[in-house]
């Protein structure tokens, strides 16, 4: 079983910030050939794309580094191969995975900001106050105050439990639909018309837990036949909607865990072991009243509330800081509202600009806080869902139409095994 490796038959020279350049988009649709038969649709080149087999050993992969690439460069394929099957004129969900994989690996190679976010504590009024009430209590034991680089300290702790909450939620989430998406391509390569009973065959192997993730497959297989260009786009839109409420329902554990738990952990802890070393650093009997407030419980109490808040901070920053996304053209900070693309002056693309299908109106009302608008579709507090939605809907539906977002995100096409095809019964 192999992973993915890029191409090496022509050297991709690199940008000046070490990224290889992107081909022209005429050399990139030129790579997207598919194979032609009279009698069937499209097919797939073999190779092009990760089978189940190759996604499920990349993520047994150890090397995190390693594995986000890994990951990044098969969403990008996959992307690609459901381009050929529902048309490269519509971004998929694998075609935006892509991009949020690969700034998921900022965060994997410890490349976040731990330096700002202590600076923001410096500034933060709502820790400096309960800081103060600890500082008081410590000098009443005769210990020295908690200074502001132990708070940087937990802070820099934190941020690496954030990296592997987010390296362990790319892995989760590619496992399970980058497997969904590649059987996808494999079922429905070649095929000319709509086949009801095929789409009811592929749809029963979904598992039942999964009914949100079965839908939207499903309005996958209506677009891919689907000629009339606004269904088809709606359809697309609704699928890709779909999946990504499944997927940040699924990450969940991961965004909380990443945001809020392991920060009131590290903090706590960190912040408690300095004042407990203090303490025993005293000679007896001056040790004595410092052992009481800690086994009494009076210095966890005054530390709470300076964690809670460091927990609240730490929310923010990384909504702000940390929660980006680079696509081509342009670097989105989630915490702001969608903008509109490029220098268009419309908000939404052509066959996107009115939402017709029913469904898909009532899908958009239950998340978007504006429809229509991309007023206040900046998220606040990463780790709510209904904020994530709010946001993820108004960037699906403004950047479908960016055929950019198909440019392979490491400059080439990553190639894979190719499985022999399954002897003919006669």
């Amino acid at each position: 079983m192999k992973t993915p490796r890029s191409e090496a038959s022509v050297p991709v020279p690199p940008t000046e910030s070490g990224e290889p350049t992107r081909p022209a988009r005429n050399e990139l649709r030129t790579q997207n050939q598919t194979l032609a038969d009279p009698l069937q649709g499209p097919r797939v080149a073999p190779g092009s794309y990760p089978s189940p087999e190759e996604i499920r050993a990349i993520c047994a992969m150890q090397d995190l580094v390693a594995r986000n690439h890994a990951v990044t460069q098969s969403y990008s394929d996959l992307s690609i191969a459901m381009g050929q099957l529902l048309g490269m004129e519509n971004a998929n969900w694998s075609t935006f995975a892509t991009w949020a994989s690969k700034q998921a690996g900022v965060s994997v190679r410890g490349e976040d900001l731990p330096k700002r976010f202590t600076d923001l504590l410096k500034r933060f009024d709502a820790i400096t106050r309960p800081l103060t009430k600890v500082d008081d209590l410590l000098r009443k034991l005769g210990v020295p105050v908690l200074p502001l680089g132990d708070l940087g300290s937990a802070g820099n702790d934190a941020l690496q439990d954030v990296s592997n909450a987010i390296s362990e939620g790319n892995k989760k989430v590619f496992e399970e639909v980058g497997q969904e998406l590649s059987r996808f391509v494999t079922t429905f390569q070649g095929a000319t018309q709509y086949d009801a009973a095929k789409v009811a065959q592929y749809l029963s192997e979904f598992p039942a837990d999964k009914p949100v993730l079965e839908e939207a497959f499903g309005h996958y297989t209506q677009a891919m036949f689907e000629t009339d260009a606004n269904t088809k786009a709606e359809l697309i839109l609704m699928a890709n909607t779909k999946v990504g409420l499944h997927e940040q329902r699924r990450l969940q554990p991961q965004i909380e865990q990443a945001l809020d738990a392991p920060v009131k952990a590290t903090f706590h802890g960190i912040l408690r072991q300095t004042i407990e070393a203090n303490i025993n650093a005293l000679l007896f009997p001056a040790n004595l009243a410092g052992k009481a407030a800690l086994k009494s419980g009076v210095v966890d109490a005054v530390l709470n509330p300076v964690v809670d808040s460091m927990a609240s901070a730490f929310r923010r920053f990384s909504t702000e800081h940390m929660m980006k996304l680079a696509v081509p053209g342009s670097a989105l900070s989630l915490g702001n509202d969608v903008p509109p693309p490029g220098m268009e002056t419309t908000l939404f693309p052509p066959h996107l600009r009115t939402i017709e299908t029913p469904e898909l109106r009532t899908l958009l009302r239950a998340f978007d806080k504006s429809p229509d608008s991309l007023t206040g579709s900046g998220a606040e507090d990463w780790s709510r869902l209904d904020q994530r939605m709010n946001y993820i809907i108004d960037l699906f539906r403004t950047r479908q139409s960016d055929p950019a977002l198909f440019d392979p995100p490491f400059g080439r096409r990553g190639t894979y095994s190719v499985t022999p095809p399954a002897p003919r019964v006669a």
